[in-house]
């Protein structure tokens, strides 16, 4: 079930009065994120392709304000409101919650209170600590990112990697990080094949987070630098002796799409069994 301190009762009731029209749980929750995504990212012809699937006549007859279309908006509006609020997982929480009642669904995410104990054993840093390098927060089994979240209010200036092989996972943890303002890639694929099906990156500004998927070309790049990433700090690890501190080579390695370097990574990869 989803976290008991979080509400997200106002949300799933909204999404369930489109279940109830006849749709699946699953392609209900799923549209809505594939909405929101084209949403923040103006990309209209996809949008309209998924709002076109619920345009049947029976669904237009409703006044305004109570078609699907509008019951998205307003479940993406509750959903603001709630993460603004708290600046927690509410998307996850509600994926849980909505998806009791469909065995299409069938994951469950770590807890928000376990997720702050490993990202302090991964030794994320405070915002108010000082340190030389920007941090890394890699979680290769991301979920819906709530890790990342719980990391990125405790040192919101870090570079965030997450991966996870189900798309609408990636899905939400992109829009989670694009929620919480947060510098970030977002990859769909599996993390010990090391396979790339698509990216996403979220990007800070001070009027508010911005998403964008990479295309073929930018995503064949952060391949690139993720895999030299991690082969140079595999190489760094093994040859380093026990009193040579956590340096993880990773200096002189620029990420693309113009992201600052990263040189200090607090790994969330132990506890992927979790999600």
């Amino acid at each position: 079930m989803a976290s008991p301190q979080l509400d997200v009762d106002g949300i799933v009731e909204t999404l369930e009065q489109i279940h109830q029209r006849g749709h699946s749980a699953h392609t209900v929750f799923r549209d809505w994120v594939k909405l929101m995504l084209f949403a923040l990212q103006n990309r209209d012809d996809p949008y309209l392709e998924i709002v076109d699937n619920y345009r049947d006549r029976g669904d237009m007859d409703h006044p305004h304000g109570q078609r699907s279309v509008d019951l998205f908006s307003k479940a993406f509006g509750q959903l603001q409101e709630r993460m603004a609020v708290t600046s927690a997982d509410i998307l996850g929480a509600v994926y849980e919650e909505y998806g009791m009642s469909s065995d299409a669904f069938g994951q469950h995410f770590t807890p928000h209170t376990v997720c702050k104990t490993m990202a302090e054993i991964a030794g994320v840093v405070n915002e108010s600590n000082d340190t030389e390098d920007r941090q890394t927060v890699l979680d290769p089994t991301c979920g819906s990112g709530r890790m990342l979240l719980v990391a990125g209010r405790k040192q919101p200036e870090a570079l965030f990697v997450g991966q996870d092989k189900d798309p609408l996972c990636a899905r939400m943890t992109a829009l989670n990080c694009c929620f919480l303002n947060l510098d970030a890639y977002v990859i769909q694929g599996d993390s010990l094949t090391v396979e790339f099906q698509g990216a996403w990156q979220t990007s800070y500004s001070s009027l508010g987070g911005s998403v964008r998927e990479l295309d073929g070309e930018e995503v064949e790049e952060l391949h690139e630098w993720v895999t030299d990433a991690f082969e140079n700090t595999v190489e760094g690890d093994n040859q380093r002796s026990p009193d040579q501190g956590t340096d993880t080579g990773m200096e002189d390695r620029t990420p693309p799409v113009g992201m600052s370097v990263p040189s200090e990574q607090a790994s969330l990869g132990a506890f992927d069994s979790s999600d």
